[in-house]
């Protein structure tokens, strides 16, 4: 069915205060901050990022959407982010120095941290409460999880994670007041105090996550078993909306294979019912592994926004929009820059106008120097009573979306309309999987 129209845009004309993020913050964390930040510097990489080496997939999508950039410093007014977002669900912001030093600083703190004995780490365990120390299971990686007012905070990271918070959190609410005005709600006034969230994850176990990857793009050249599952990427035309959907091998001709297409009902209906068989060429598909190790599951974020600085080793995998491939995309950014993408209530509040974005760690490179992939991702949650309530659609509360209460969040009407979320998992007390 046809998306509601968007309402009128209309500017918000909000910001946030830094504040204290936990009792135990110190003055310490005062000498670092949003200062002395680099003049504007941008470009496209798409040659430098074709060359990168394919360890592990595709490093860029096949189809590279026209607009005008896609990076920017961290220095701007955030209002050219709006394009990417739109176009291809993600964007690069470009650190200034002393930020940089800033995140140098956090990795190297949560580094110390999660080296410390485990009965030291069980110490910053608060549960109920929200934060602290956590070893999700199956137990392949952990996290230390920083939001405003913990009980305590590790040595190790009070004043640099405080510090790294206040400048992914600036960051995020840029990003938040831009598309706020754009579709003309307030989103930058929907985190609450304690609502916004940065973790510091250590994949130290990754082999024993064992889950979803699509091989190289030249596995695919080679025949494919009957049975095979495979992935339809690339398609043109109004076969497009069967991009990113899981399928399976019937036959394998000299010039194509024949496969049968999973697709949500809506989309088989649209393309002549099910069961929906394609002859396609062997570019248009990649052979799926299941239970491929250094895998974790596929989602999108629960956050209005999420800024992710480039962890330690490239290991973060989007889906594309357009041709329903996986890509690694930390192999296209530099040390020094975050991604910004968007979740579940953004894309809800603004009526798909601004997409999210299905991504998963595939942290399948192993060690670098003997150290374990560390990532620093920030959330922007909002508020758990915060009312999202686009034209045209039922009102939400976030926490109910949170929970994906009644199955609001698997019934939003786009999800029905493309494959694009074909892979995404929730865990069983209905929370997508982080």
């Amino acid at each position: 069915m046809p998306l509601p129209s968007m309402p009128p845009s209309r500017g918000t004309g909000m910001t946030a205060e830094a504040e204290h993020l936990c009792r135990c913050h110190t003055s310490a964390a005062k000498g670092y901050g949003c200062i002395e930040r680099a003049p504007l510097r941008w470009k496209f990489r798409r040659q430098r990022q074709h060359q990168l080496g394919r360890s592990c997939g595709q490093v860029v999508p096949s189809f590279c959407l026209p607009m005008d950039r896609c990076r920017g410093s961290s220095s701007e007014t955030k209002q050219w982010i709006l394009s990417p977002l739109r176009a291809q669900g993600y964007a690069m912001i470009r650190l200034g120095h002393d930020e940089r030093k800033v995140l140098e600083a956090l990795f190297a703190r949560s580094r110390e941290f999660f080296s410390r004995p485990s009965a030291y780490k069980e110490c910053f365990k608060f549960y109920p409460v929200p934060g602290g120390y956590m070893t999700p299971y199956p137990g392949t990686h952990e996290i230390f999880e920083l939001r405003r007012g913990l009980p305590r905070c590790p040595d190790e990271l009070t004043a640099h994670a405080m510090a790294a918070f206040e400048l992914l959190e600036k960051l995020a609410s840029d990003v938040c007041a831009e598309v706020g005005r754009d579709i003309g709600i307030d989103l930058a006034g929907m985190p609450s105090d304690s609502s916004p969230t940065m973790r510091c994850i250590h994949y130290d176990r990754p082999h024993e996550s064992l889950g979803d990857a699509d091989a190289a793009a030249d596995a695919a050249s080679r025949p494919l078993p009957q049975g095979t599952s495979v992935r339809v990427i690339g398609l043109r035309g109004q076969d497009a909306v069967l991009n990113g959907a899981k399928a399976t091998v019937q036959e394998w001709h000299a010039d194509g294979v024949t496969v049968t297409v999973n697709a949500p009902s809506a989309v088989l209906a649209a393309l002549g019912g099910a069961p929906l068989k394609r002859r396609l060429q062997p570019s248009n598909i990649r052979a799926l592994e299941t239970k491929a190790p250094g895998m974790y599951a596929a989602h999108t974020d629960s956050s209005l926004v999420t800024i992710a600085p480039r962890g330690s080793i490239a290991g973060l995998e989007a889906k594309d929009f357009r041709t329903g491939e996986w890509f690694n995309i930390e192999d296209a950014m530099d040390e020094d820059e975050c991604l910004v993408f968007l979740g579940d209530p953004a894309d809800y509040a603004s009526a798909h106008r601004y997409r999210a974005l299905m991504h998963r760690p595939a942290v399948r490179r192993g060690s670098q120097n003997g150290q374990h992939r560390i990532s620093t991702p920030f959330f922007m949650y909002p508020r758990a009573s915060a009312v999202l309530a686009p034209v045209g659609l039922p009102k939400i509360v976030f926490d109910d979306l949170n929970g994906n209460v009644n199955q609001c969040r698997d019934e939003f009407p786009w999800k029905a309309q493309s494959c694009y979320y074909s892979d995404m998992v929730y865990s069983e007390d209905g929370r997508a999987e982080k």
